[in-house]
């Protein structure tokens, strides 16, 4: 269950900006509703000393899965030597 940790009001200013007291995290996702009300959820950016050539094989593997071209399925009891429900 969800509760609420702070309350406050707020007023945007001159340039559409509203400030959040506490922020927590340095950036945000914001979801504007038809029905006008605002959900902020925090963002964690990547981080910065990921190199390129592991960025870019990243997304050469989010591609492979979005045409479906994936591995065999990997059992990992298999790998961690763990018994599954069989009895010995």
């Amino acid at each position: 269950m969800r509760s609420v940790v702070a309350e406050y009001d707020v007023k945007k200013d001159d340039r559409n900006r509203i400030a959040l007291k506490s922020a927590q995290f340095d950036y945000y996702h914001a979801e504007v509703f038809d029905d006008g009300h605002i959900e902020l959820h925090p963002k964690v950016l990547a981080d910065a000393s990921l190199s390129l050539r592991t960025l870019s094989m990243m997304d050469s593997a989010m591609i492979n899965v979005a045409k479906g071209r994936t591995g065999k399925r990997l059992d990992p009891r298999e790998i961690l030597d763990i018994a599954g429900d069989e009895e010995e």
